[in-house]
């Protein structure tokens, strides 16, 4: 019996609770621990990252109990300090690299006891420049704070960032401080250089003709683009080495460059070297090549720029030789995130403007991605690092394209009924293939039509494009349907109805509706679609009532069209009203080919 009243008193002992005191003290030394071990580890800054994976973000959780989520993209990795002993013991942080199809990186820390206090945030890269957007999708606001010691004037900086508002940010490292709990540092890289190889000036300049061995390319030097978005000339690694090439003078400011020496041929001389925009193919010339390295897992590529095409401020389009599709030019389309400033500019609209950019980028490489017809663009390829996509030349213009299918002076389409048939044939044929995949585009008008009259039109521009049934406030004003003023509503019969308005344009019926946006038109007349539901009654007013009247100008057109005549009387199904009674593109289709030839 003594064995089990002693057994009986040691359980008590061991089952018995720690006192309320013992507890504090535990958590104390718990946390202890914790701060010791957070603050033992090496900075993020101090860090040696590969220089060849396109890592572009390392974190480093705080919170013991707070873990980041699995993303696909974020891989542990061991790093060593500067100047460490091979000794010494390495750093475990979570490495996210920026592949060819990455626009951002979404940061999930959860919180299993207050689901409302999950850290939410999406960081968005820039392809023009090394920093970074932020962007906080959680339902708090968080603290965020500069960690690293340089720059000077930055140091130590604290922001609040509110739910759903952006923050762009400078390489170097972070802290996200939520509900007074320090959950994350992470620290933003710079972007890894690029290789830019210029073209021979002339094939008799020795200095600057060496091309790639076995090449045949008749490509010279070659300079490295680096993170500042300056060219940093290098030697030719694929040619001899030229004694006519020449280190050029340095100066302090060389210092910060990635300690890459600098060279210059000498048929170049007097020429700049200019800081750039900070985006490579933006700042490409013509004949020059970029070379994408492999990263871990990627493939690296080619493209050398041709002509130029088009440029706007949202954008940069020229024909280049592309190496994923050789022995063909392609069509590179460079969306770009750099607006010129206003009075209105500041960190949240450039920030805006980044993030906007790159959704549409995304948008319209998956979307495009999924379509094969022969009257919609067909995409080869595409770089989120860039925002690049890289398409299918189409032998023809735009229907907009002044001195080609529009008339100068009177803005009318310059073309016959033939032509106004033969564009109602493909443009219907290609989007009725495309809602049939239940897509739609958003923004139908004479500039994404290409047309030519041996290949026929084809329909281009995929970056407002959206599933079936997404809201969208996109497209170009003149083009958008009634219903749009007091339901909203867009979908299948929205294109259907700017595809009416084109026609209108393209039968000679009235001129080019995008000119009524110049302010020295006789009739002008614009509006944005984001007003007729804005807020602030003057403009959502001023909106609505221009764009009523325009489609009382639409409509008068339509009153006015033969319905006895089979083009205009599709023409006019088109641009019913009432979306329910307006056509289907099935139904133009149908009835376009149902009689092949026959116009009346």
């Amino acid at each position: 019996m003594g064995d089990i009243r002693e057994y009986s008193e040691l359980s008590e002992d061991k089952t018995e609770p720690f006192s309320q005191g013992e507890i504090q003290a535990r958590l104390q030394r718990s946390r202890m621990e914790e701060f010791n071990t957070i603050n033992s580890a090496v900075p993020l800054d101090k860090l040696v990252v590969p220089p060849d994976d396109d890592i572009r973000i390392l974190m480093r959780p705080l919170a013991r109990d707070r873990t980041v989520r699995e993303d696909r993209n974020v891989m542990p990795l061991s790093l060593r300090a500067e100047a460490a002993e091979a000794e010494e013991m390495t750093q475990q942080v979570l490495a996210v690299r920026q592949t060819a199809r990455d626009i951002s990186f979404t940061v999930s820390i959860p919180d299993y006891r207050n689901p409302d206090r999950r850290l939410a945030c999406i960081i968005y890269y820039d392809p023009a420049s090394d920093n970074q957007i932020l962007s906080n999708r959680s339902n708090v606001p968080f603290t965020l704070s500069r960690v690293s010691q340089e720059p000077e004037e930055i140091r130590g900086s604290q922001y609040q960032v509110n739910p759903d508002f952006h923050k762009p940010l400078t390489p170097g490292t972070w802290r996200i401080t939520m509900g007074g709990t320090d959950l994350l540092d992470f620290r933003l890289l710079e972007r890894r250089p690029v290789r830019l190889r210029t073209a021979s000036s002339s094939s008799s300049d020795t200095s600057t003709s060496t091309s790639a061995s076995g090449s045949g390319s008749g490509l010279g030097t070659s300079e490295v683009v680096n993170s500042s978005g300056k060219r940093l000339f290098v030697a030719d690694e694929d040619g001899p080495a030229s004694p006519e090439k020449r280190r050029r003078p340095t100066n302090g400011g060389d210092k910060n460059e990635n300690s890459v020496i600098r060279f210059l041929p000498a048929g170049a001389k007097g020429k700049e070297l200019v800081a750039s925009t900070g985006h490579p193919l933006l700042d490409l010339q013509s004949d020059e090549t970029l070379e994408v390295s492999r990263g871990a897992g990627l493939v690296g590529y080619t493209i050398t720029k041709k002509d130029p095409i088009a440029s706007t401020t949202l954008s940069s389009v020229f024909t280049a030789e592309y190496s994923e599709a050789p022995g063909r030019y392609v069509v590179a389309k460079v969306l770009k995130t750099t607006v010129p400033a206003t009075a209105h500019t500041n960190e949240g609209a450039l920030a805006k403007t980044v993030i906007r950019q790159a959704q549409t980028w995304l948008r319209e490489l998956e979307n495009q991605e999924k379509l094969k017809h022969k009257n919609i663009v067909q995409i080869y390829g595409g770089d989120a690092r860039f925002l690049s996509l890289y398409m299918e030349p189409v032998d023809g213009r735009d229907l907009s394209a002044r001195g080609v299918w529009r008339t100068s002076g009177t803005d009318l389409f310059s073309g016959d009924r033939s032509d106004a048939l033969r564009i109602l044939k493909d443009a219907s044929s290609g989007l009725h293939y495309l809602h049939s995949l239940r897509l739609e585009h958003n923004d139908i008008k004479p500039g994404n039509i290409l047309y030519s009259r041996e290949r026929g039109a084809v329909v281009c521009d995929m970056g407002l494009s959206s599933e079936k049934g997404a809201s969208t406030g996109g497209g170009t004003p003149w083009y958008v349907p009634p219903e749009y003023i007091g339901l909203r509503q867009r979908g299948p019969p929205s294109d259907v109805w700017a595809l009416g308005v084109v026609m209108l344009y393209v039968m000679g019926k009235i001129s080019w509706p995008d000119i009524r946006a110049h302010r020295q038109h006789p009739r002008h007349l614009y509006w944005t679609i984001a007003d007729v539901h804005e807020k602030e009654r003057q403009r959502q007013v001023t909106a609505v009532s221009r764009m009523r009247a325009w489609l009382g100008e639409v409509n008068s057109v339509r009153n006015g069209l033969d319905v006895h005549d089979k083009l205009e009387r599709l023409v006019h199904g088109m641009l019913a009203p009432n979306p329910r009674e307006r056509l289907t593109m099935k139904e133009i289709v149908n009835q376009l080919f149902a009689e092949q030839g026959t116009d009346r």
